[in-house]
């Protein structure tokens, strides 16, 4: 008759050897099968789980099993630096002014940064150098070249209505270079 000790051994070698079966059974059939899946959403990232096109929920960090037929798309919720690069611009009393912008944003609604368009930023970045032109014409250049705090404000109010569309926020905005390269403009 065997031992305790020989039995338990002999006991524990066949559970660990039916694991690798099981494990390796899991992986043979998961590329045939649909079988959930382990993905990870970090502590600064949110995921969006999707059925289909339709958003499912928002999953918050943590490790989850994600269902056949369902995606989860990760989002980045990090504040990301951005630069409006220095462009010529036309003030109300017709003199041109340099103006570039840089600043931040951040992620506000994963779901719709992610589903509402095929690039968000883009959107917002666009949005932003409209508003700069608008802005820019309705200041005189005079006010503009000694304070640029109203025209960051301006900017500011022109594009929030649209900036909320994509599910992202401004987290700073500031001027990063004013000059005035000519004179008044003849027409």
């Amino acid at each position: 008759m065997e031992s305790a000790g020989e039995v338990a051994i002999g006991v524990s070698v066949e559970l660990i050897l039916a694991a690798i079966a099981l494990g390796v059974l899991y992986r043979f059939l998961g590329r045939f099968f649909s079988v959930p899946h382990r993905q990870a959403v970090l502590s600064f990232q949110r995921g969006v789980l999707l059925h289909g096109e339709r958003v499912e929920k928002v999953l918050q960090p943590g490790t989850y099993w994600i269902k056949p037929k369902r995606t989860l798309m990760l989002c980045d919720m990090r504040p990301k630096p951005f630069q409006v690069p220095t462009q010529e611009l036309l003030t109300a009393d017709r003199i041109y002014i340099r103006v570039g912008l840089v600043g931040e944003y951040r992620v506000t609604a994963p779901e719709l940064f992610l589903t509402q368009s095929s690039d968000a930023f883009g959107v917002l970045y666009l949005d932003l150098r409209q508003a700069l032109r608008n802005a820019t014409n309705e200041m005189e250049g005079d006010a503009f070249l000694s304070e640029v705090t109203p025209l960051v404000t301006r900017v500011r109010e022109l594009l929030v209505p649209r900036s909320q569309q994509p599910g992202i926020e401004l987290v700073r905005l500031e001027v990063s270079e004013v000059s005035s390269p000519g004179w008044p403009r003849e027409d």
